[in-house]
C-alpha cells in the first residue's frame, strides 16, 4: 500500500444505494394470474414461472430421404438374406437378369425375324425352306443374318446378339434356342450339340 499515492476520483463511481433494478416480465394485471400459477420470476432460478417448452427439429427433406433409404435398404437386406444364396445369390440374380435384358436389346432385330419367317414357313408347309440371298434379302432378312439350310427339317440361323455371335437351331417345327458362337449344321439332328 501507498498511502501517499493520490486517492482514485470516485465522484463518478455509482453506490450500492444508487442502484436500480429493470423488470423483464411486465406486472401482472388485476384479476389476472400469470400463466402456470404463482408470481412471475426469473425463469431457471428456481422461482416458478412460465413452463419452459423444448422446441422439436423438424425433420428436413435430406434426412428423411436417408432414413427411407436406410430402411428400404434394410429390409431388402432381410429379404434377400431368406432366399436361395442370400443378399449374393440375388444380386448375381439381379445381375444375370440385366446382362440377359441388355443381349436382347441388342440382339440384331434380324434374327427375330429370321426366327419368325422359318417358324411360319413351317408351320404352312411342314418344312424349312432353302433360300439364297437375294430371297433372304426379299422376305426382309438382313445381311448381317446367315441362315444354314441342314435339311427340309432343319434350320441354324447365326447372328449378332449381345455383343457376340450366336447360332439358333430350328429342327422340326421346334425352336431348340440359340447357343453363344457360330455353330453349323449338328452332324447328328437326333442329339444335336451344342443345342439341347
Amino acid at each position: 500500500m501507498n498511502p501517499g499515492a493520490e486517492r482514485a476520483d470516485t465522484a463518478y463511481v455509482r453506490h450500492s444505494t444508487e442502484a436500480y433494478f429493470v423488470r423483464l416480465n411486465p406486472e401482472p394485471q388485476e384479476g389476472h394470474a400469470p400463466p402456470g400459477g404463482g408470481s412471475p420470476g426469473r425463469e431457471g432460478l428456481g422461482a416458478p414461472g412460465l413452463p419452459r417448452h423444448r422446441r422439436r427439429r423438424r425433420l428436413n427433406g435430406r434426412a428423411l430421404f436417408l432414413t427411407l433409404v436406410a430402411l428400404g435398404l434394410g429390409g431388402w437386406f432381410a429379404w434377400a438374406s431368406h432366399r436361395p444364396g442370400g443378399a449374393s445369390g440375388a444380386v448375381n440374380g439381379w445381375i444375370s437378369s440385366v446382362r440377359g435384358d441388355v443381349a436382347k436389346v441388342s440382339a440384331d432385330p434380324d434374327l427375330g425375324t429370321a426366327r419368325k419367317y422359318f417358324n411360319d414357313q413351317y408351320s404352312k408347309t411342314g418344312s424349312y425352306p432353302q433360300m439364297s440371298d437375294s430371297d433372304l434379302l426379299a422376305a426382309g432378312i438382313g445381311i448381317g443374318v446367315t441362315v444354314r439350310g441342314c435339311s427340309s427339317q432343319a434350320v441354324v440361323i447365326q447372328g449378332a446378339s449381345g455383343g457376340g455371335t450366336v447360332s439358333r437351331l430350328l429342327l422340326a417345327g421346334h425352336d431348340l434356342g440359340e447357343v453363344s458362337g457360330r455353330y453349323d449344321c449338328p452332324t447328328d439332328l437326333t442329339h444335336p450339340t451344342p443345342w439341347k
